[in-house]
C-alpha cells in the first residue's frame, strides 16, 4: 500500500515538472487573482490589436499598392479607406474586449471594503501620540496630548 501511494505521488511530481506547475483542477480561471486576469486581458488583447486593427488597416493600404491602384495621385483616396477600415476593426476589438471583461469578471478598480479595527487602551495612547506628531508637522503648532 506504501508503495502505491509512493508511485502515484512520484509520478504527480514528474507531471508537475513537465507541465510546469501543479494540475489544476475545476474551473482554474475563476482561481485567478484579478492582477493575473488582467495581465492575461492584457496579453492577448495587445496581440489583437496589433493583428486585428493594425494589420487590416495595413492589408488594404499594402494590397492596394500591390494591384497597382495606389498611386501618388490616388492617396487621397486610400488612406481614409484604410483608416476606415483600421476604425471599423478597432470597433470590433473594443466589442470584443468588453465581452471578454464581462466574461471573466474583470475589475479593474475593486470596490473599497471597509474595516473596523478594534483598539485597546494601550494602543489608543500610541494612536494619540502618532496623530499629535502628524498634526504638529502639518500645521507647525504645538498641541496637546490625545486623552
Amino acid at each position: 500500500m506504501a508503495t502505491k501511494t509512493r508511485t502515484a505521488s512520484k509520478q504527480r511530481q514528474r507531471r508537475q515538472r513537465t507541465s510546469g506547475g501543479p494540475e489544476l483542477t475545476g474551473n482554474a480561471k475563476q482561481g485567478l487573482k484579478q492582477t493575473e486576469k488582467i495581465l492575461h486581458l492584457l496579453h492577448i488583447f495587445t496581440a489583437d490589436l496589433i493583428l486585428q486593427v493594425f494589420g487590416g488597416a495595413g492589408a488594404i493600404w499594402g494590397f492596394s499598392e500591390v494591384l497597382g491602384l495606389r498611386t501618388p495621385d490616388t492617396v487621397w483616396f486610400w488612406r481614409p479607406t484604410a483608416s476606415f477600415i483600421g476604425a471599423v476593426f478597432f470597433a470590433r476589438w473594443i466589442v470584443q474586449l468588453d465581452a471578454h471583461i464581462k466574461k471573466e469578471n474583470i475589475e479593474f478598480f475593486p470596490k473599497q471594503i471597509k474595516v473596523e479595527v478594534a483598539v485597546d487602551d494601550e494602543e489608543q495612547v500610541g494612536l494619540c501620540d502618532t496623530q499629535k506628531a502628524i498634526a504638529m508637522q502639518a500645521t507647525g503648532k504645538d498641541y496637546e496630548a490625545c486623552k
